[in-house]
């Protein structure tokens, strides 16, 4: 009766409720594919923004670390000259001074956006700034890389990433050493 070609109208719709039953099974994975294709764009911006996070983070690396030999060579200086003058005092027999305390290096935060190497105990610092070790900068540092990946924070230059470093040194308080007044 039938060739092969041709298929009974019964055949015809059990097929197409058989396909009607692997569409739904499929149908959810499907549409959750779509959903993270349509946020690449979305995750790729945010995942740009982070590079020029680290890559300031090793500009300021750099800079600490430059700065912290320089500030290590003039405290060994500042300790011999110490020692020199205490062998003279105590020589002429006069009260011997105690040795300097060491500088301590930390990173300064403007509020424009300039993030510099400098001493924690230094009084004349930038107004406005805030002072943090360079853990601390790291820690904070992560915390914005954290916030950019999330997508509560976007930028929209690079410049603002320095601005952004020194809010959110403000909003820690537990995470910078003080803010100049």
């Amino acid at each position: 009766m039938f060739d092969q070609r041709e298929r009974s109208l019964d055949d015809l719709l059990g097929e197409i409720r058989e396909l009607k039953e692997r569409m739904k099974g499929i149908l959810p994975s499907y549409t959750a594919s779509m959903k993270e294709l349509s946020q690449l764009p979305q995750e790729f911006e945010r995942r740009f923004w982070v590079s020029p996070v680290e890559a300031l983070l090793e500009k300021v690396k750099a800079d600490y670390q430059k700065y912290q030999a320089q500030a290590q060579r003039a405290d060994l200086l500042g300790r011999f000259m110490t020692v020199g003058v205490d062998i003279a005092l105590k020589a002429a027999g006069i009260e011997p001074i105690p040795l300097p305390n060491s500088l301590r290096v930390g990173i300064s935060i403007s509020a424009s956006g300039k993030i510099e190497p400098a001493l924690i105990e230094d009084p004349n610092r930038r107004q406005g700034a805030v002072l943090v070790t360079y853990e601390e900068f790291s820690a904070i540092a992560q915390r914005l890389k954290d916030e950019l990946l999330k997508g509560t924070i976007v930028p929209t230059s690079e410049d603002e990433i320095p601005k952004l470093i020194h809010n959110l040194a403000l909003k820690s308080p537990e995470s910078f050493s003080g803010e100049c007044p």
